[in-house]
C-alpha cells in the first residue's frame, strides 16, 4: 500500500548525546480565567513529580523511546534518549488534531513508530508514523480498520524497523474467511508473511523477525512461530493448548526461544533452521532473558507489591531484588535488557540491566524528566492550601502551602509536604480543618478508610469503608465529620463519626458543623415554622439558635453566622441569619449553592448565554458588602475528576488550578478597617511647640490611596490626599483651611477614606472628631479661708471652675507649709488629689482624701484644667484653708473663770465661755495671720487681743441672733513666720447681760 512521506526537523543519533533540553516540562505563566477581577493574588508553579506516568517503554541498541504526559490531563509527547543522554521531547505523538488517539510508540533499528488513529473512540491504530532519526524523514502508512472483521479490515501488530506489521481479513478462492500477516514499508508492496490463520498476535519483534502467536487451520490450534522477514522463513518455537502465553519468551538479536521453568530451548536467529540447542537456567522464574541477564517479579505479600528481581544469565551471582519500582521492561536489539525505574523523591529514569544488576556505566542510564503532578484534589483551611499530589498512583504525598496578604499583596509559601501515602490512591476526597487533614485512601477495588493526620501523623481511629466511591465528606471540622453514604439517601440521615474515638451517629440530612456542635433543622409541629437546633457533640445539650419561617435547604455555619442553602421548597434562594436575631438577608442559589465562610459569603453567578461560572466573594464586616468577582470556575479535568477550584470557610482565601497545572490562590476579604490607628483628640496651632498640628496615623495591610476630608458643621474646610505604598496613612493638618487662612476654635468632623491599591476596592470609611484650641486652658479653685466657716468637721469643700472653652478635665492638688530640719518654715511639694477628673467639686478629709486635714495646719489648693485638644494648662493660683485649733487643744492655756460647754453646731462640738472680766487664754502663734473663731450671741461680751504685749484689737461678739463658727477676728502678725505671743482677755461687758465671750477656735496661718 502506498504512504506518505514528509519531511521534519532531523535529528542524527550520533548527534541526540550532545543535546540538552533545560526544562523538562516547561511552566506556562500563570493567566487569570477568563472574567477573573484583579484582585491579590499569587500563584504557585506547576507542581512537578519525581516519579512521572511513563508507558510503553520501547529500546533499540542505545536509544529508548516512550510515552509520557508533559502536562496533566493532557495528550502524550514521545520521548527518546540514546546512551544515557538528555531525554528530547519529541513533541506530540500524532497530529496536531484533538481527536487523534496514541496507541503504541517504540523504536527499531533508528526509526520511532506511532500507532495513531484519527477517531477518539478507535480500539486501534488507523495510521502509523515512522520517523527516521538518522535523515529526518517521516514516513506515514496507513492501516484500513475498520472494526468490523470483514475482508480488507486491518490491525496494527507492531513495528518491523522501517516498516510495519499488519493482520489483514480476506477471503481464500473457497470463500473461506481468512487473515494473514503482512509486512509493510513504505513505498513497497506489502509482502505476505504468514496467511490461512484465523488471527496474529506479534509478541515481539525487531527488523529482522518477529515472535507470532497464530491460531491454526483447519483445528484452530495455537502455534507461536519465529517469522525471518529475510527469508520468510519460519520456525514453530511452541504449540500451547491454550492462548496462554509460555512462561516466558527469549528474543535477543542473536537468539529466539521459549522457557518452561528453568529449561530454555533457543533457535540462532542467524540460522532460524537449525535444531534447536537446550540451555538449562540458574532460575526457573525468568520471564525476561537478555544476553546477560534473567528477571522476574516476585510478589510482596506485606504489600501487595510486585518486585523485579534479577540475576546474571549464567548464575554468577545470586538473585537480587532490585529495589525501587520497575515497569515495562524491555530487549532492546543490542542485547540489553532496559526497564522503567521509579523511587520516591528520586528521578525516575529508563535503565540498564548488566549480568542482573542496574547498570552503573556512565550512559546506562536516562533519566525520565519530571512530568506535572496530578492533582485531584485541593482545598483551603485556615489560610493554608493542601493538594494531594499523584494521588492516581500508589504513592504520593500532601502538600502544604501557607498563604499570608500584606503590603506587597498576596503570597504563597513553597509548597512542603505533611503527608507521605502508599498502598493505594488518595481519593479525591481532601478536607482540612483546624490544621488537621482528612483523606480517604482506596485500594483498587474502592475500598479503603477515611483517616485524619496532624503534622504528618495519623490521629485518632480511622473510619473503614467497604466502598469508597459512595461515600463523600459533607462537613469536617478536625475532629468530627459528617458524611453522606448509601444511607443517607433512604433514610435522610448523615453519618456523624468522632475520629477520637470511633463514635458514630446518625444526625439529620443537611445537617453542619461547627465549634463542637452539630447544627440541624426540626419542623415546629404541624407549622409552617423551622427551627435550627444546636447541639453540642460533648454533652449532647441541645439549644434553639433560629426560627425560620420557611423548610431549610442544608445548612452551614459559621461562628454566629447560619446559611441556609435554599430557604423553602422548590426554591433558589438561600437565606442568611445570625443566631438570636431576626435580621435575615436573602441569597441567590440559582447557579450553584452558595457557600459560608468566615465573614466572607461565596456566590455563583453565570452570564446570560454563558456557561462560565464566576465565584464572587461578599465581605459580611465593614462597610463595602458588594459581591466581588474572583475567578471564573475552571472545568473538571474529566467528568470523573474533582472540582479544580476551592474555597477557605475559615479565612478569606480561594484557589483554582488551570490547565497547565498552575494553581491561583486569591485573598478574597478587603481591607475593611485599618488594622491600627492613632487619631489624637484634638491640637493647639499656637506656636507653642507643643501639638501645633494634628498627625493622626492608620496602617492598613496594603497600600492605599487616601482623602482625608475636614468640616465644620455641612461646610468642607480642609481637604488632604495622598498614597501609600506601605498601607501607612500619615496625614497632618496645620489648623489652616483650603485657602491658608486660620481655621477658627471649635470642633470637626474628619472623614478618611481609603481605597486599596492592589485591588482597586474602597477600604471602610473611618470619622470622627477633633478639636482645634488656640488658647491654654485655665482654670480656678475656691475654697473656705477657715475650714470652720463651712462646717463643723476638719473636710474643706473645695470647687473648681474653667476659665476658658473647651475644658474637659480637671487636675487637683494641694499642699503645706512645714519646718524642716534647721527649724525653718517652708513650702512643701504640689501633691496629686484627684487626676483628669471631670467633677467640679470634692471634700478634701472624706472619702477619697489622701489625708485627715490636721487642725492647726493651712493647706493650699491649686487646679490646671485638661481641653478637648488635648492641651494642659497652667497651675491656677492657689486658695488657702486653715484647719482651727478647737478651744479644747493644749496648745490653748486658759487662765481665770472659764468653762466648757457642748455645742453641736460648734467647731468640734465644744466651745470655752467665761465672763470674768481679766480672764484670758493665752497661746504661740507661729505665722502671718490670726484668725479667732467665736459663738456670736445675744449675751456675747467683748475681748482684746493681745500680741506680744500689745493690744491689736478687741472684738465685740454681741448678736441678736446666734451664730456658730464665726471668725471674729482677722489680723495680721507680720510678712514672715515669726513666733508671737498672744493672749485673748475677756473684757468688762457693755452692760451685764452682755458680758459672756464664747470661745471657739483659733488658727494661725503660715
Amino acid at each position: 500500500m502506498p504512504s506518505h512521506r514528509r519531511r521534519f526537523l532531523a535529528v542524527p543519533v550520533a548527534a541526540l548525546t550532545a543535546l540538552a533540553v533545560a526544562q523538562a516540562v516547561t511552566t506556562v505563566p500563570a493567566v487569570a480565567a477568563p472574567g477573573t477581577a484583579s484582585d491579590v493574588s499569587a500563584t504557585l508553579p506547576a507542581r512537578t513529580t519525581s516519579v512521572p506516568v511513563a508507558t510503553d517503554l520501547s529500546g533499540s541498541g542505545q536509544a529508548v523511546v516512550w510515552q509520557q504526559t508533559t502536562a496533566a490531563d493532557t495528550v502524550a509527547h514521545g520521548w527518546l534518549a540514546v546512551a544515557g543522554g538528555t531525554p528530547q521531547d519529541l513533541g506530540r505523538l500524532a497530529d496536531t488534531a484533538d481527536t487523534v488517539t496514541v496507541h503504541a510508540v517504540s523504536v527499531q533499528d533508528g526509526v520511532v513508530a506511532a500507532a495513531t488513529s484519527t477517531n477518539p473512540n478507535g480500539a486501534l491504530a488507523d495510521h502509523v508514523t515512522l520517523r527516521h532519526l538518522d535523515s529526518g524523514t517521516e514516513d506515514v502508512l496507513p492501516v484500513a480498520y475498520d472494526g468490523s472483521g470483514a475482508a480488507g479490515d486491518e490491525r496494527y501488530r507492531g513495528q518491523a524497523g522501517d516498516g510495519i506489521l499488519v493482520q489483514q481479513s480476506y477471503y481464500d478462492d473457497a470463500s473461506a474467511y481468512r487473515v494473514r500477516l503482512l509486512l509493510r514499508t513504505p513505498g513497497g508492496t506489502d509482502r505476505t508473511l504468514l496467511s490461512g490463520d484465523e488471527q496474529y498476535e506479534v509478541l515481539d519483534s525487531d527488523a529482522d523477525g518477529a515472535l507470532v502467536l497464530r491460531r491454526t487451520a483447519p483445528g484452530w490450534g495455537y502455534e507461536i512461530g519465529y517469522v525471518d522477514f529475510a527469508t520468510g522463513a519460519t520456525v514453530t518455537v511452541a504449540e500451547p493448548t491454550t492462548g496462554e502465553l509460555p512462561q516466558a519468551l527469549e528474543f535477543t538479536p542473536d537468539h529466539f526461544g521459549v522457557v518452561d521453568g528453568a529449561t530454555l530451548t533457543e533457535w540462532q536467529r542467524s540460522a532460524p533452521g537449525d535444531a534447536p540447542a537446550t540451555v538449562t537456567l540458574p532460575v526457573a522464574d525468568a520471564r525476561w532473558i537478555s544476553d546477560d541477564t534473567l528477571a522476574w517479579y516476585q510478589r510482596n505479600d506485606s504489600d501487595a507489591s510486585n518486585e523485579l528481581f534479577a540475576i546474571p544469565r549464567d548464575g554468577s551471582a545470586a538473585a537480587k531484588d532490585l529495589g525501587g519500582s520497575f515497569r515495562e521492561v524491555e530487549v532492546g536489539d543490542d542485547g540489553r535488557m532496559r526497564t522503567s525505574l521509579y523511587r520516591p523523591d528520586v528521578d525516575a529514569a529508563i535503565q540498564t540491566l548488566t549480568d542482573g544488576r542496574v547498570s552503573t556505566t556512565a550512559g546506562d542510564a536516562t533519566t525520565i524528566p519530571a512530568g506535572l503532578a496530578r492533582l485531584d484534589a485541593l482545598v483551603l483551611s485556615g489560610g493554608a492550601l493542601y493538594t494531594a499530589d499523584d494521588s492516581s498512583r500508589l504513592d504520593g504525598v500532601v502538600l502544604r502551602s501557607d498563604l499570608t496578604v500584606g503590603s506587597s499583596g498576596a503570597s504563597a509559601s513553597t509548597p512542603s509536604r505533611v503527608l507521605a501515602y502508599s498502598g493505594g490512591p488518595v481519593h479525591q476526597t481532601l478536607a482540612a480543618a483546624g490544621g488537621r487533614i482528612l483523606v480517604e485512601q482506596t485500594d483498587a477495588a474502592g475500598a479503603g478508610r477515611f483517616q485524619v493526620y496532624e503534622n504528618g501523623t495519623q490521629v485518632g481511629t480511622p473510619l473503614d469503608n467497604a466502598n469508597g466511591s459512595a461515600i463523600t465528606v459533607a462537613d469536617f471540622d478536625g475532629t468530627h465529620a459528617l458524611l453522606s453514604d448509601r444511607t443517607t439517601v433512604n433514610n435522610g440521615t448523615l453519618l456523624l463519626y468522632t475520629f477520637a474515638d470511633g463514635h458514630s451517629q446518625r444526625v439529620p440530612a443537611g445537617s453542619a458543623l461547627s465549634g463542637g456542635a452539630v447544627y440541624s433543622s426540626e419542623r415546629n409541629g404541624t407549622t409552617t415554622t423551622w427551627s435550627i437546633h444546636r447541639t453540642d457533640i460533648t454533652t449532647g445539650a441541645v439549644t434553639t439558635v433560629a426560627t425560620v419561617n420557611c423548610l431549610p435547604g442544608g445548612l452551614q455555619v459559621r461562628g454566629s453566622r447560619i446559611l441556609l442553602t435554599t430557604c423553602g421548597a422548590a426554591t433558589t434562594t438561600g437565606l442568611l441569619l445570625t443566631a438570636g436575631s431576626s435580621a435575615t438577608t436573602t441569597v441567590d442559589a440559582s447557579v450553584r449553592t452558595p457557600i459560608l465562610g468566615t465573614d466572607v459569603l461565596y456566590t455563583f453567578t453565570k452570564a446570560s448565554g454563558s456557561a462560565a461560572v464566576t465565584l464572587n466573594a461578599q465581605s459580611l464586616t465593614g462597610t463595602d458588602t458588594t459581591a466581588h468577582a474572583l475567578f471564573t470556575l475552571p472545568d473538571r479535568a474529566n467528568s470523573a475528576a474533582a472540582e479544580r477550584w476551592t474555597v477557605d470557610r475559615d479565612a478569606p482565601w480561594a484557589a483554582w488550578m488551570d490547565d497547565s497545572g498552575v494553581t491561583h490562590v486569591t485573598w478574597a476579604g478587603v481591607p475593611t478597617a485599618a488594622q491600627a490607628a492613632t487619631t489624637p483628640a484634638g491640637f493647639s496651632p499656637n506656636g507653642d511647640g507643643s501639638s501645633d498640628s494634628w498627625t493622626p496615623t492608620w496602617t492598613y495591610d496594603r497600600p492605599v490611596s487616601w482623602t482625608l476630608t475636614l468640616k465644620s458643621g455641612s461646610t468642607q474646610v480642609r481637604s488632604l490626599t495622598g498614597t501609600s505604598s506601605t498601607g501607612k496613612v500619615a496625614p497632618l493638618w496645620n489648623g489652616t483651611t483650603g485657602t491658608g487662612t486660620a481655621a477658627g476654635e471649635g470642633a470637626y468632623t474628619w472623614t478618611l477614606t481609603a481605597t486599596d491599591t492592589v485591588t482597586g476596592r474602597p477600604a471602610a470609611d473611618a470619622t470622627g472628631k477633633v478639636t482645634l484650641r488656640r488658647t491654654v486652658p485655665a482654670a480656678t479653685v475656691t475654697a473656705p479661708a477657715v475650714a470652720s466657716s463651712a462646717g463643723t468637721t476638719a473636710a474643706v469643700p473645695v470647687t473648681w471652675s474653667a476659665k476658658t472653652a473647651g475644658v474637659k478635665s480637671y487636675d487637683i492638688a494641694w499642699r503645706v507649709t512645714t519646718r524642716n530640719s534647721a527649724g525653718a518654715w517652708i513650702l512643701g511639694p504640689l501633691q496629686t488629689w484627684r487626676t483628669a477628673t471631670t467633677a467640679t467639686s470634692a471634700t478634701f478629709g472624706k472619702s477619697g482624701s489622701p489625708l485627715k486635714p490636721v487642725p492647726g495646719v493651712t493647706y493650699r489648693f491649686s487646679v490646671r484644667a485638661h481641653d478637648d485638644a488635648g492641651q494642659t494648662g497652667a497651675w491656677s493660683r492657689t486658695a488657702t484653708t486653715g484647719i482651727p485649733l478647737d478651744d479644747r487643744a493644749t496648745a490653748l492655756h486658759y487662765t481665770g473663770s472659764w468653762k466648757s460647754a457642748s455645742a453641736t453646731a460648734a467647731w468640734a462640738g465644744t466651745v470655752r465661755t467665761s465672763a470674768s472680766k481679766g480672764a484670758y487664754v493665752s497661746f504661740t502663734a507661729n505665722g502671718t495671720q490670726l484668725r479667732v473663731v467665736a459663738t456670736k450671741k445675744s449675751n456675747g461680751g467683748r475681748f482684746a487681743v493681745v500680741v506680744d504685749g500689745k493690744t491689736v484689737g478687741t472684738v465685740n461678739t454681741y448678736a441678736a441672733k446666734t451664730a456658730y463658727r464665726q471668725v471674729v477676728f482677722t489680723g495680721t502678725l507680720g510678712t514672715t513666720v515669726k513666733s508671737h505671743k498672744v493672749q485673748l482677755r475677756v473684757l468688762a461687758g457693755s452692760t451685764s447681760a452682755r458680758s459672756t465671750v464664747t470661745l471657739d477656735g483659733v488658727l494661725t496661718t503660715l
